[in-house]
């Protein structure tokens, strides 16, 4: 079964920033909330920071720039997220800013991925899902003088060799770190290379993304959506992109969605388990060759506060 084509104003894809003025790369800032993504980006772009609100919503979002040996940067601060699983419009903002979704959003040329050295398995959740777009990525490692305080040692030679991508460590209160994040970011938009998915789902769920791709609308051999999006709408059940394209394309791609999601339970593979168990099997392994810690971490002073004003008596 075919699905009408999605309307231009909301899934226009734009892969590659135009620039025909001055060359300016788009660097996209995401973490989770509380891994000090805010605070690099200030010190990353200084005063040259704006406003303004991301394409088709009325939630503000901070853009600055810097430069990298004489290549502009606009850097665009993105919501705190822990997954690209939207539940809420407010949380597409990520994923259609990711993908170059929506009249005249463009894909980012560089993904720059803050990650909390204290947290690094939490954090490890998003950036898979990030990679899985396809786009190039920076790692920035935050918190690494806390991860030492604690007794977290990360072999980031071997975290950057596994997961394909830069991994610089950043202390951005201190500014320590950002000349080599920006030389990082340089790098990146300049190398023809684009980083693999490490997670590998069952070979049934990738089939069926293969039916749902078969069915869309096709310019000069490509799909109308990218198959990062179609991963998204079969995984997340009753979510935002089930429910912006069911509204678009019509009740085809609901109904299609939903028997793929049959076949896959009936296939022993059901969503969203086997995104869950395929990425923490991944994350788990990784954790375990590159992080080595005490096995009784010391108490940090949120520790003992905690311990005292949520104290039963």
């Amino acid at each position: 079964m075919a699905v009408a084509a999605p309307p231009a104003s909301l899934f226009a894809h734009s892969p590659v920033p135009h620039r025909a003025v001055e060359r300016r790369y788009v660097v996209a800032v995401i973490g989770n909330p509380n891994t000090g993504k805010t605070t690099l980006f200030n010190a990353l772009t200084g005063l040259t920071q704006h406003t303004g609100n991301y394409p088709g919503v009325t939630v503000e979002s901070a853009i600055g720039e810097f430069t990298v040996e004489g290549a502009h940067f606009s850097a665009v601060d993105l919501p705190g997220t822990y997954s690209l699983a939207p539940r809420a419009p407010d949380e597409m903002i990520a994923v259609k800013v990711l993908l170059g979704l929506g009249q005249g959003v463009h894909a980012p040329d560089v993904v720059l991925c803050v990650l909390d050295a204290t947290n690094l398995d939490r954090n490890l959740y998003l950036l898979t899902q990030v990679l899985d777009i396809g786009r190039p990525v920076v790692i920035a490692l935050t918190m690494s003088d806390l991860a030492q305080k604690q007794g977290i040692v990360i072999d980031l030679s071997e975290l950057a060799k596994r997961l394909g991508v830069p991994v610089v460590p950043v202390q951005a209160n201190r500014r320590i770190g950002l000349p080599a994040l920006r030389q990082a970011l340089g790098r990146a938009v300049r190398d023809t290379h684009r980083p693999t998915s490490p997670i590998r789902f069952p070979a049934v769920f990738d089939h069926e993304i293969d039916l749902l791709l078969q069915s869309l609308p096709h310019t000069n051999g490509h799909p109308s959506l990218p198959r990062f999006l179609l991963e998204r709408l079969l995984i997340d059940a009753g979510g935002s992109i089930e429910a912006e394209l069911a509204q678009q394309l019509g009740s085809g791609i609901r109904a299609q969605t939903e028997a793929a999601r049959a076949r896959l339970v009936a296939a022993g593979a059901p969503v969203p388990q086997i995104e869950v168990d395929s990425r923490y099997h991944w994350i788990t392994q990784m954790v375990e060759a590159t992080v080595h810690q005490p096995l009784i971490t010391s108490q940090t002073w949120t520790d003992r506060i905690d311990q005292v004003v949520t104290h039963k008596v």
